[in-house]
């Protein structure tokens, strides 16, 4: 026999085992991270299948069993593309980038509204669909009172914030602002 038929040349450009094998822990991964979001935000980009397999994953409680779930939902994950699903995971991911931007963006509407300018009402009810108007309103002059009271739990404070941030969660990411402010001067000869 020769030795040039012996050798079996491949061209395939299939990834290795090894790389699909973290692939397939990537997914798991990404799976286990799905779990911990609300139902309504991850419903909206995965099958109903998957949806399925995650509410029954919740459920169970043990560990081999639970491990098995986990697998069979990194197995239904490579069906689908997961890059909506990482700007998903991303956004509520605290040590990201955009969460913090995010954040830092909630966190001056906040004060524009309590300094009581006009003109952030309208920007948040522009890049906020479905939030109430009234009800915005509504938390605003009660932290503005309570500000005025100097009360040291500053609870409707709080809970202004968190009502804007309940909705900003559901605005889609290419509609948040740039959050870097510009220092120069424009008016430069």
């Amino acid at each position: 026999m020769n030795e040039e038929e012996d050798f079996v040349e491949y061209d395939d450009d299939s990834p290795s085992k090894s790389q699909r094998k973290r692939d397939m822990h990537a997914l798991r991964d990404m799976g286990e991270r799905l779990l911990e979001l609300p139902d309504a935000h991850v419903r909206e980009l995965l099958p109903s299948e998957i949806m399925d397999a995650l509410t029954a994953c919740r459920k169970i409680t043990k560990g081999n069993a639970r491990k098995r779930q986990m697998q069979y939902v990194g197995k239904l994950l490579r069906q689908v593309e997961t890059d909506k699903l990482q700007a998903l995971l991303d956004r509520f991911d605290a040590s990201s980038q955009d969460h913090v931007n995010k954040f830092h963006k909630l966190e001056r509407w906040r004060e524009r509204l309590l300094s009581q300018d006009n003109t952030v009402t309208e920007e948040i009810i522009s890049e906020t669909p479905g939030i109430d108007r009234q009800h915005l309103r509504q938390l605003t002059r009660a932290a503005v009172l309570e500000r005025a009271q100097d009360k040291q739990l500053q609870v409707q404070f709080r809970k202004l914030f968190q009502y804007m941030k309940s909705f900003e969660i559901n605005a889609s990411p290419d509609t948040a602002e740039d959050t870097t402010m510009d220092t120069t001067e424009d008016n430069q000869p």
